[in-house]
């Protein structure tokens, strides 16, 4: 018969060795960042980006985390098949409005005309939020939608899943 604190110990070493549990080692993988962005969403956003050819489109979604709800399309300020711009009243007109929804900012979107949906050297050098940012290529006959996140100049691929 074990004394009952040799119970509590091999108890409490078991519970250390499941804590300190090295992942990596294990060979476990961190699974990849993705979006949410429903059906009805993404092809509302592919409608507001044509619609606005050659020149760029642009807007603003809002959700929860990584869950996409809300689209808000802005009016391009310097409209161009190169640049985008988005008047600052506007903006946050738009965010007293997420709010008022109980949603916050999830994303950034514009498009390149005719172009490849990857960040331009602008769009890296101009991105300053915690957000997810879309890039669109419209106006081919195939269209194509990317997500990144861009954090101090670093781009990094986001997985979008289409629900």
């Amino acid at each position: 018969m074990c004394p009952l604190g040799s119970k509590k110990k091999n108890v409490k070493r078991w519970q250390h060795r499941e804590r300190s549990l090295n992942l990596k080692g294990a060979g476990a993988t961190p699974k990849a960042e993705y979006v949410l962005l429903p059906k009805h969403l993404y092809d509302s956003l592919m409608d507001e980006l044509n619609k606005e050819l050659p020149n760029e489109a642009c807007g603003l979604i809002s959700g929860f985390a990584n869950r996409c709800m809300t689209l808000w399309p802005m009016t391009n300020i310097e409209p161009s098949p190169y640049s985008f711009a988005m008047d600052i009243a506007e903006q946050e007109t738009v965010m007293t409005k997420m709010k008022a929804k109980n949603e916050a900012l999830v994303g950034i979107y514009h498009s390149h005309p005719y172009g490849v949906p990857l960040p331009s050297r602008d769009d890296v050098a101009f991105a300053s939020h915690d957000a997810y940012y879309f890039i669109a290529s419209v106006g081919k006959k195939r269209e194509e939608l990317r997500c990144f996140k861009i954090i101090d100049g670093k781009v990094r691929p986001v997985e979008i899943v289409i629900l």
